[in-house]
């Protein structure tokens, strides 16, 4: 094994990742134009019964009250699945990557072991007080760091965002501000570390991800919006699931606590 061999042959093995990872971002495309057809569906649907609801009250129910939301819920269940698939898709095009870098970086090791290839001038330098194990800032304390950041600047806002659920305003931080900041040992990377701070991240999201929401019962995603009932059940709806394009302005309440509200006024009526 020699140099120029190993990089022959990563040339070779990464030659069809091309290929494969356009066929993969099809396949994404594919499930999200499916996906964004069912939310649009079940949201019409939804949008039919609160407008009856609306014209003849919350004690008359809709004539096709149980075919609707049995259509809903057979189309959010829908939705549900083709999240899975596109996260199997996204995590095979990961694991694509993740083989050849191990790979690589295997290859490396051994060359650097027989002396054919010299080690990074970094690592050489056995003064430095960092390690190619330690001086690394691994995938997962970048994002650490970066959420801690977005995170106390957006303290102040009139609606929280539930656990786990992408923030409606985000501060991004530009490619030249990363680059500046960044040192060329920060640059490189161990294969090792990266990838368990990925998985070890990606397990950490799924646990937090576990605390379902809104009328769907789904996990939190996209822009979110918050009931202001008091007894909501739900607390944070989706913003399709209940027809909203853009943030309420003053309080908001849920469909259910509206009815709720109704009810208890027309019972202070009738006393």
């Amino acid at each position: 094994m020699d140099p120029s061999s190993v990089l022959e042959q990563t040339t070779q093995d990464v030659s069809n990742l091309q290929a494969e990872f356009r066929h993969l971002l099809e396949e994404i495309r594919l499930e999200d134009t499916e996906l964004y057809e069912l939310r649009r569906k079940a949201s019409q649907k939804d949008a039919q019964l609160h407008k009856f609801i609306r014209q003849h009250g919350s004690l008359t129910e809709h004539p096709n009250e149980k075919e609707l939301s049995r259509g809903i819920r057979e189309d959010l269940e829908r939705c549900k699945d083709l999240q899975v698939k596109k996260c199997v898709l996204a995590n095979t095009a990961l694991f694509l990557v993740a083989k050849h870098l191990e790979k690589l970086e295997k290859s490396i090791v051994v060359l650097e072991e027989d002396g054919l290839l010299a080690a990074l001038e970094n690592e050489a330098d056995s003064g430095s007080e960092y390690s190619r194990e330690s001086s690394v800032m691994s995938t997962g304390e970048r994002r650490r760091k970066a959420a801690s950041a977005g995170s106390a600047e957006s303290g102040v806002r009139r609606r929280r965002q539930p656990r786990g659920s992408p923030a409606v305003e985000r501060r991004v931080v530009p490619k030249s501000e990363e680059q500046s900041d960044a040192t060329p040992l920060e640059s490189n990377f161990d294969l090792q570390d990266y990838n368990d701070d990925l998985f070890a991240g990606i397990n950490n999201n799924e646990e937090e991800d576990k605390t379902l929401y809104c009328f769907c019962q789904s996990v939190s995603y996209g822009e979110m919006v918050a009931c202001d009932g008091a007894h909501c059940k739900y607390e944070w709806f989706h913003y399709p699931c209940v027809n909203l394009k853009e943030p309420p302005k003053g309080a908001w309440f849920c469909p259910d606590c509206r009815q709720e509200m109704a009810k208890g006024r027309l019972k202070k009526r009738r006393l």
